[in-house]
């Protein structure tokens, strides 16, 4: 890739004025923008002044040297590439360069190819990190705390409280059931870290079968086991200098708690095979939906790594607890659909008062999926109560709302067959209870059984009429 170089300042800094002038021809010719110093003092003020892409610097002058000029340059901009130049080449002052923040090194004399290649390479890295930095700030603005989209008072109290903690290193234990959003939770808290700039590792320790589990975590040696024909990382190590996010701790294996506990305890990890330990910097985010404490007391969980995880507790409310955070979610949910889809679906009164009734097993992950089946099931570009399908598990296993949508899919839109479409769907809806859908309906339960047997409304293609209660 050819760099813009129109738009590439480079700053040329040696007190040789001679040699200066030369490379600053060279520059030149090939569009590059040049600015010079004839040393530190007056290339840092031109710094403060300027915008620089990239500093050429000689390692020794007169008012100090090239790594003087590296440090108080890192102290003003982490963008600014920079390549150090000098004609006393030494593997040393190579490795000790690079390790300061210098993008290259180059031995006086250099021939022009070698400089422009290097200079090319150099603003190619530059514009690589920037790139990366920008798509940090998008994820971070992603998995902000405003992503946890709530307005009632425990969700705001949440919010509050992880922003404050976020940028410390503490260990987090988030609680709450299957669906709160809880991984959601983790990413803003990461995200708004100065570990933003690493990565962050979720593990789920249900997914990740026992005997490996060790393996995926801490990694391997050659010849540890039968398939480890080479060393491997852990999860950890991968994470190193990031966030660990263990979710659902709970169903973690208790051989395997005592070497996470390990972890928190020295910072440390010993692959699988290995004698020697490695030194590791992670922050552990721990998640559940499984009551700890009462895990120890049946000492199916650590009571040490119980302590040690729950030195913050943070706990997401069901969204049952929270019925005022539903609308906001309806239409954060609605926005998204409708801009990803190009579309204009709106919702209706009765379709938010039936969705404000549901007790929510599953939480904002169920809401968020009623949503997107309402939108596939809606008419005319508005989701009515008609169009909100609450399934339990064994609707799921049963197939039974595949029915339903071929059934609403194929109808003539009479009268008769709307009002039967709404009474399966609040049955359906109420699992079947009869005396809690006439309640619904605004029907008496007699008038309700009346409709089943009109329109032969069935439950698993079996007669509901036949099994009265």
């Amino acid at each position: 890739m050819r760099i813009n170089s129109d738009k590439s300042v480079i700053l040329l800094v040696d007190d040789d004025i001679e040699y200066r002038k030369s490379v600053e021809i060279i520059l030149k010719k090939n569009d590059y923008r040049v600015l010079t110093a004839g040393g530190v003092e007056s290339a840092l003020e031109i710094l403060k002044n300027n915008h620089v892409d990239l500093i050429i610097s000689d390692l020794k002058m007169t008012d100090g040297s090239g790594f003087d000029l590296l440090a108080k340059t890192r102290e003003l901009s982490q963008e600014i590439a920079i390549i150090i130049q000098t004609a006393y080449g030494s593997i040393k002052n190579a490795v000790s360069a690079m390790r300061q923040g210098a993008y290259d090194y180059l031995s006086k004399p250099f021939r022009n190819e070698e400089l422009l290649i290097t200079v090319e390479k150099a603003l190619e890295n530059k514009n690589i990190r920037e790139e990366l930095s920008a798509l940090r700030e998008e994820i971070a603005w992603k998995y902000g705390f405003d992503s946890l989209v709530g307005v009632s008072d425990s969700m705001t109290q949440l919010k509050s409280l992880a922003s404050r903690v976020a940028g410390t290193d503490i260990v987090i234990l988030i609680t709450g059931a299957s669906g709160t959003g809880k991984e959601l939770l983790a990413k803003a808290i990461h995200y708004h870290s100065s570990r933003r700039r690493k990565r962050f590792v979720p593990i789920e320790c249900t997914s990740i079968p026992e005997n490996l589990l060790e393996s995926e975590l801490f990694g391997h040696t050659k010849g540890s086991f039968t398939s480890a024909h080479t060393d491997g990382k852990g999860l950890f190590e991968e994470g190193d200098g990031g966030t660990i996010f263990l979710d659902e701790v709970g169903d973690m294996p208790l051989t395997l708690q005592a070497k996470i506990l390990r972890v928190l305890q020295e910072s440390e990890i010993r692959p699988v095979g290995s004698t020697v330990s490695k030194k590791i910097d992670v922050r552990i985010i721990a998640a559940t939906n499984r009551d700890l404490a009462e895990m120890v007391k049946k000492g199916l969980f650590r009571e040490d790594l119980f302590y040690r995880l729950s030195v913050l507790p943070l706990n997401i409310q069901p969204l049952r607890e929270r019925i005022d955070d539903i609308p906001v979610l309806v239409n954060h949910f609605l926005k998204r659909e409708n801009m990803e889809h190009e579309q204009k679906i709106t919702m209706s009164n009765d379709a938010m008062e039936k969705l404000l009734s549901h007790t929510w097993p599953g939480n904002v992950r169920e809401l968020e999926n009623t949503i997107k089946r309402a939108i596939a099931l809606s008419h005319n570009d508005e989701i009515t109560d008609s169009d909100i399908v609450f399934i339990t598990s064994g609707e799921l296993k049963s197939n039974r709302i595949v029915r339903r949508s071929i059934d609403i899919s194929t109808e003539t839109g009479t009268l008769e067959e709307s009002l039967k479409m709404r009474i399966e769907n609040m049955l359906y809806a109420n699992n079947w209870n009869l005396t809690l859908t006439a309640s619904k309906l605004g029907i008496g339960r007699t008038t309700l059984w009346r409709k089943i047997k009109k329109y032969n409304i069935r439950k698993n293609n079996e007669s509901v009429i036949a099994r009265k209660e």
